[in-house]
């Protein structure tokens, strides 16, 4: 799956407790966007300092890839690399 943007995340980007992944015990540095080769969604991955995933969130848009980010990390669409 292509990745179409990543935000590496700073100490400014502190997990809000809004969202819960069960078993996902290391918090992620580095968060990506990937579009399903089907063309029916994105993923937001969530991945460590090896680049490794922990764990992923499957989303309809974009947009709401995007707002997942904002939402659990603060996360501004502006802090976003596009690849």
């Amino acid at each position: 799956m292509p990745v179409l943007g990543r935000v590496h995340l700073s100490s400014a980007h502190k997990p809000t407790g809004n969202t819960l992944h069960v078993g996902m015990t290391t918090v992620p540095t580095e968060l990506r966007i990937v579009r399903r080769d089907d063309g029916t969604g994105y993923f937001l991955l969530y991945c460590d300092k090896s680049g490794d995933e922990l764990t992923d969130t499957w989303h309809a848009t974009l947009e709401d890839a995007l707002h997942q980010a904002e939402f659990e990390f603060t996360v501004r669409p502006e802090e976003w690399e596009i690849l």
